[in-house]
């Protein structure tokens, strides 16, 4: 697996469109992956993504989570910031964006591991789900999960079933994110959660930070950041 950090270019009119419509940032980065990969090529490349405002800086910053090494050359030119004109990355010097292997990173986790963790989540619950006279069942309606406590719910029986147990949570609304997939109208709510997680399965764990963790990983939501607690 691999993470890329990217800091976007704010002036660019290709990230203003993408930051404003959600089916769009989604084509745009799998531009940087391989054409002809199937129906699902997002799940079949491993692509998780979410991008994050820097608080101290300012700066939106790009996190690309995949299988396979990304190829930025691909997307729109001055879509990330230039190093020229930014003395945070010009003192970085390892380029905008930088691109990591995670292979040795993750084989290291362990149970007891604690990890500080961030997770954009669109939090739901389905409504309407019923069986059908054949006996199958219709998918009901997904609606957010409205207040923190049941945000925090969600995420504990998430946590369960993805091998870590949750030791320290803050949570908080972000804003909802919009845009067109086909004729229909996307509509996404979403929660940040951030704080200290306790791994209890390693395996299980593993598999959840490649696949990511609740719906709408289309569209920028479920992908689970994690550092050593120092």
């Amino acid at each position: 697996m691999y993470l890329a950090r990217g800091v976007l270019n704010p002036a660019s009119r290709d990230v203003q469109r993408d930051l404003s419509d959600a089916a769009h940032l989604h084509r745009t980065i799998l531009k940087s992956f391989p054409n002809h990969v199937g129906g699902t090529p997002r799940k079949t490349l491993g692509v998780l993504y979410r991008v994050d405002e820097n608080r101290r800086s300012a700066e939106l910053v790009l996190f690309v989570q995949s299988a396979s090494r990304p190829d930025f050359t691909h997307l729109p030119p001055g879509y990330f910031a230039s190093s020229a004109d930014d003395l945070d990355l010009a003192l970085q010097g390892d380029g905008n964006p930088r691109i990591r292997s995670l292979g040795q990173e993750r084989a290291a986790l362990t149970v007891g591991d604690r990890l500080v963790f961030r997770l954009q989540a669109n939090a739901t619950r389905k409504i309407l789900t019923k069986s059908l006279a054949d006996g199958t069942k219709q998918n009901g309606k997904r609606v957010p999960v409205r207040d923190d406590e049941a945000r925090l719910d969600w995420l504990r029986r998430h946590a369960e079933t993805a091998g870590f147990a949750v030791a320290e949570v803050r949570v908080s609304e972000v804003a909802k994110r919009t845009g067109m997939r086909g004729a229909a109208r996307l509509t996404l709510a979403g929660a940040l959660f951030e704080g200290v997680l306790v791994v209890r399965d390693a395996d299980l764990f593993r598999k959840a930070l490649e696949s990511g963790i609740g719906p709408a990983k289309a569209y920028g939501y479920g992908l689970l950041s994690i550092h050593r607690a120092g």
